[in-house]
Formats: structure tokens, sequence, C-alpha cells
């Protein structure tokens, strides 16, 4: 097998993933075969993390999954992820610790502190936003208001100009990135908004990523206390995220479901303040 063969033609390189580093997406694009889970740490080596990484990845061993009491109860054990062979979305899940292991800290620490009892809406929130988050970054409100009034053709066409110049979207969840992979046509995330100042959302990549990992692994307990506090996010309307995007591509109202006759927009307090 080539090189990155075992890559799906190289889907590493379509825009959703480029919340990972360059060298990491490099250095999983170098591999002949699906890297086994002892190999996944060093792919994150020398990259800017808020948090040193406490963990490591280890071959997913059911057994033991059960023997320990679930899955962060065997990770709040042993400080090893279990981590499924060949797996896509163990391995995004893998490259999502590497890169946000504070904020995915904070999350592992959320769903252990229900191991064992109901859940509630803080942790069912968490859940959410580890499988299917997007990090809205934003300096502008008005991007807040409009995704909450589901205003759709003039967020992402009429003002993507403006869009691109305030805001910020960061693919978190590791199964909407696996479902990136093949996208299909009604494909949601949940979106987290944050509001940044302008001098931090052109600090560049890695230093955003690791503002966001920094705050948000501090924040996000208090703040995310029930789903309501994610907002729907058809993705494939994010410029760039869907080949072709055409005026009237946003005029699908099964997807880009219409605006509300009575706005709902959020008022501050409903989004992460930063900057």
């Amino acid at each position: 097998m080539t090189e990155g063969a075992w890559l799906n033609a190289r889907f590493l390189e379509q825009p959703p993933f480029a919340v990972f580093e360059p060298a990491v997406r490099e250095r999983l694009a170098a591999f002949a075969h699906f890297p086994e889970p002892q190999q996944l740490r060093a792919l994150g080596h020398g990259i800017p993390t808020a948090l040193p990484p406490w963990f490591d990845f280890a071959l997913q061993n059911d057994a033991a999954l059960e023997s320990a009491g679930g899955f962060d109860a065997q990770i709040a054990r042993t400080a090893q992820i279990p981590t499924r062979a060949g797996s896509f979305h163990d391995l995004l899940g893998a490259l999502m610790w590497l890169h946000f292991p504070a904020l995915k800290t904070a999350i592992h620490r959320l769903q252990l502190a229900c191991a064992g009892s109901a859940r509630g809406p803080r942790e069912n929130a968490a859940t959410h936003f580890d499988e299917s988050g997007i990090l809205l970054v934003s300096s502008d409100d008005r991007v807040f208001r409009a995704v909450a009034d589901l205003q759709w053709r003039e967020l992402f066409w009429d003002q993507r100009v403006r869009l691109s110049e305030s805001t910020r979207f960061l693919a978190f969840g590791h199964g909407l990135l696996d479902a990136f992979r093949a996208p299909h046509p009604r494909l949601m995330g949940k979106a987290l908004c944050v509001r940044v100042s302008p001098a931090q959302l052109s600090s560049g990549a890695s230093a955003l990523r690791m503002l966001l990992d920094d705050e948000l692994g501090r924040r996000l307990p208090a703040f995310l206390v029930d789903p309501g506090r994610l907002l729907a996010l058809p993705v494939l309307g994010v410029p760039g995220w869907a080949n072709p995007q055409t005026a009237e591509f946003y005029d699908d109202a099964q997807y880009f479901r219409p605006q509300r006759a009575r706005s709902r927009a959020p008022v501050a307090g409903s989004w992460l303040e930063l900057g």
C-alpha cells in the first residue's frame, strides 16, 4: 500500500480537518497503514498545546472496559484512552485529544462524574458536543443571532465575505469529522458559540486553538448546562465546506430550515465571552 492510501482519497485535505495542525496531518498521511493505538501520541509531538498530554492510547479491551465500569472510568484508572484498531472514529477522537487536551479532559471529567448514575442535561450536552460539536468563534455577535434565527442564506451566502473576516468554524466532534469523510446531504453539527476579540481571532490558527482549549477547558462545565446551549448548524453550508455552493444551494428548506416567524436570537450570556 502506498503512503496515505488507507486515508481514503486524503480526506484530511478537506476544510473541516484544518482544525488539525499541518504537521500532524503530514505525519498521518505518511503512514502506509492504519496507525496502531500506541503510535497515536507521537503524532502530536511538538505541537503547541494548552495542557501537556497526561494520557496515552491503548488498544481497547472490552472485558477490561466492562470491569473498569466504562470508558471514562477506564481512562481515570489507567490514563490510557481505549482505542479500537482500524477505527476512523477513534482515530479522529485521538487527534482531538492531542489538539484540545484541556477541553477533552473537561468533557471526560463531566462524563466521569455521572458514571454509575442517571445522565443529566449537562452530561447529555457534553456528549452532543463531543460527538457533533462545532466551535463557532466570532468577533461579531450578529453571527450568533443569525444562526439562532436560521438566517442561513444571508449568513452563509449574502454576507460570506464579512463572515470570513469575523468568524472561524472549528470542527470539534470526532463523530462529525468521521461523517465528513463521506458526508450525507443533511449533515448537521451542534455549535458552541464563543465570542472573541478581533485580535484574538487574527492571532493565528495555533494560538486561537490554544486559547479556546485553555479557556473552554475551564469554563465549559459551568456554561454547558443543557443541550439547548448548542445551536443546530447545517455544516455543509459553512463557506468552503461543500462543493458546489451557490445561492440556490441555500434555498433547500429541508436542510436550511427557514427563519422562524418569531425570533429567538440569543442574548449576551448565551455564548461564551473570551474577548
